[in-house]
């Protein structure tokens, strides 16, 4: 056992020994409650919420409405913790976990989903809130519900559904903008739109007695605190794959990786970005590298700005950065990693944030987390114990702003 652990099991076994914590209890009533809170507020969220869980007095300081915004303004951008949705789950529902820590004391903690709630995919997270969507109820022609869900304050709540369209699909991204405090959920929807056929000319792609059907997209959003969905026309044409969500929120915006033509036998991909305040769409410059014209490559946020990565032509993982947002002279290749990945290539590889200590975290094939130190150019698969098989991660910065309350207020 290493230093580290041996310190990390000394203060758990203390905090557990019931002649501490009654002492622990007896002394807080000692401090002013100003202290008390700055003291909390420095806490990680998971001694939080063991504290109002065990202790009468934590319990009311945790409820103090100043302590959500002191603990928000201490958690660092620069070294998230993560979510992990375990969608291979069993019956009984999905499951959550949570990832706190640093290097070696990283540990996964299972959280419970939404209480009374089916779950079947995990749509984003953003300042704390999950959003979530639950399964059709009807077969392909009715609507995900959706849920905005604190998995640490453990309260949900349910965004109203959205308009049904005959033999619909559709996809959603979440997000919040700085600017406006609002918290929003992007929908596409792609549907049949049934027509009166007048002449016969037309081009459709079924038609019956007159009637026909066309495919046709459409953007709703849906604010939250509000009650109803707005419609906003079409998508641009490049983001034809209504299924297709997000991969990063940058500047508030949402950003899609869209196929925007073919240059010899390669198809070429752009960005495509939705920005949260006014509700348009934008291409964004996409990097100015010859490796993504031919391979589909991910996006993600690190260090603030907008990043793409993908496996370059000669075989090195590069990461491109964005310095100055929608700058296309900005983007730089800051990181080009050697093919020495631990245990050979993924198939499949996504850039999930930056590190505090400089290094780079990946999850590659649904199943492994890695980090990339770019000083030392070498990779260490993470080794913690409770990770699920295969999962989806994402940087979560916890929060204590309830979902409930931010239905009714920005925050």
């Amino acid at each position: 056992m290493d230093p580290e652990e041996e310190r990390e099991k000394k203060r758990v076994t203390l905090a557990d020994d019931p002649s501490n914590k009654a002492m622990v209890q007896k002394d807080l009533h000692l401090l002013p409650p100003e202290i008390l809170l700055e003291i909390l507020s420095r806490l990680p969220i998971t001694s939080l919420i063991h504290f109002k869980t065990t202790s009468h007095a934590g319990y009311d300081l945790i409820a103090d409405p100043r302590l959500p915004s002191m603990f928000r303004n201490r958690v660092s951008d620069s070294n998230p913790c993560l979510i992990l949705f375990d969608y291979n789950f069993p019956d009984f529902g999905p499951w959550f976990y949570f990832v706190d820590g640093e290097g070696s004391s990283r540990r996964v903690r299972k959280i419970d989903p939404p209480q009374h709630s089916e779950v079947d995919d995990l749509v984003g997270s953003c300042n704390g809130l999950l959003c979530l969507s639950s399964p059709r109820i009807g077969g392909s022609s009715e609507s995900h519900g959706l849920l905005i869900y604190n998995p640490f304050v453990g309260d949900a709540v349910r965004v109203p559904p959205a308009n049904r369209f005959p033999n619909q699909s559709e996809g959603f991204g979440f997000g919040f903008h700085p600017r406006t405090g609002e918290f929003k959920v992007v929908r596409i929807v792609c549907y049949d739109k049934i027509l009166t056929v007048v002449d016969p000319a037309l081009d459709v792609e079924e038609a019956d007695e007159g009637f026909a059907t066309v495919g046709e997209l459409m953007v709703q959003v849906f604010t939250v605190g509000t009650t109803e969905w707005r419609t906003k026309g079409a998508p641009p044409p490049q983001l034809t794959d209504e299924g297709q969500p997000p991969e990063a929120l940058v500047e508030g915006s949402l950003h899609w990786v869209t196929f925007v033509g073919m240059e010899g036998d390669g198809p070429i991909f752009g960005i495509i970005s939705f920005e949260l305040a006014d509700e348009v769409f934008e291409e964004i410059p996409h990097p100015p590298c010859q490796q993504f014209v031919s391979w589909r490559y991910s996006l993600s946020m690190l260090n603030g700005c907008l990043s793409a990565a993908g496996l370059a032509d000669d075989l090195h993982f590069d990461i491109w950065v964005m310095k100055q947002y929608r700058v296309k002279e900005s983007w730089v290749k800051q990181f080009s990693f050697d093919p020495d990945f631990p245990g050979g290539w993924p198939s499949f590889s996504t850039v999930i944030c930056a590190l505090k200590n400089g290094e780079i975290l990946l999850q590659y094939d649904d199943s492994s987390l890695v980090s990339f130190d770019p000083v030392e150019n070498r990779f260490k698969t993470l080794q913690m114990s409770g990770l699920p098989n295969e999962f989806q991660a994402l940087p979560f910065l916890p929060s204590l702003f309830s979902a409930k309350a931010t239905m009714n207020s920005q925050v």
